[in-house]
């Protein structure tokens, strides 16, 4: 493939959604309002990573797994509810700006700056949950409320803090230090 420099950015941009595990061999595509893919690199695992619009409300980079683009092209068709039959995950970890966090359709609110998050794409009831539904700039709430299209919302990379080894002890900041 020869380089074009249009498609390495857009190829770079998608790959930004992260985490690199991802990525690396995900198929990055170009997604039509249509929810058509246009292949920009083939990938060799599951993923589909679109490098979105930052000029377009909505338009945001993201790497979708399977169930995650059932999920999101049906939102994108507006279909009444979304089809996909197990659980599915989207990452957004540079962020996005949409019209609502309470109305999946809305497209005419005010923009809303929303931080890097990454959603589980399954029925969520807050109350059940015991999660908030209304938009954070950090931890976890239930998007769309009360619609078919709710969701698990985390806002902050799955990654980030330090993971625990046998042996760690428990700093008070609940952080985890080597001995």
């Amino acid at each position: 493939m020869t380089s074009d420099p249009v498609r390495d950015e857009k190829i770079r941009r998608a790959t930004l959604a992260r985490p690199a595990c991802v990525t690396s061999e995900a198929t990055v595509a170009e997604m039509g309002k249509d929810g058509q893919l246009t292949v920009l690199r083939p990938g060799t695992n599951e993923w589909v990573c679109v490098p979105g619009d930052e000029n377009v409300i909505g338009a945001t980079d993201m790497c979708l797994d399977p169930m995650g683009m059932v999920w999101m092209k049906d939102l994108m068709a507006r279909k009444p509810r979304p089809t996909n039959t197990s659980p599915g995950l989207i990452y957004m970890l540079n962020g996005a700006i949409q019209h609502s966090y309470t109305d999946p359709f809305d497209t005419t609110s005010p923009a809303i700056p929303i931080g890097p998050h990454w959603m589980l794409i399954w029925p969520f009831d807050p109350k059940a949950a015991g999660l908030s539904s209304v938009m954070r700039d950090a931890g976890t709430m239930v998007m769309f409320a009360g619609t078919p299209y709710a969701h698990l919302h985390i806002c902050g990379s799955p990654w980030d803090g330090n993971e625990y080894c046998p042996g760690d002890r428990a700093v008070w900041t609940m952080t985890y230090s080597r001995p």
